[in-house]
């Protein structure tokens, strides 16, 4: 119960937040930060409403990586 309602509010901040960028830089037409933005948005969100998909591709790629400078 306690998970979904913080759940939900980290997602209606990161939304607001998310917003407001990506309005300020279209506005402006800065089009190379508004993808980057989105981009970056995309990643959040996955990590946000799947947490353990997230830690476990996480847990991957620093083992992948530890492996190649060993």
């Amino acid at each position: 119960m306690l998970q979904n309602y913080v759940t939900s509010i980290l997602s209606t901040c990161f939304s607001l937040f998310l917003m407001g960028k990506v309005f300020a830089f279209w506005g402006r037409s800065e089009w190379g930060k508004l993808v980057t933005c989105l981009l970056g948005a995309a990643i959040c969100a996955y990590c946000i409403f799947k947490p353990q998909a997230a830690i476990a591709i996480l847990t991957n790629l620093g083992t992948l990586l530890v492996s190649v400078f060993q």
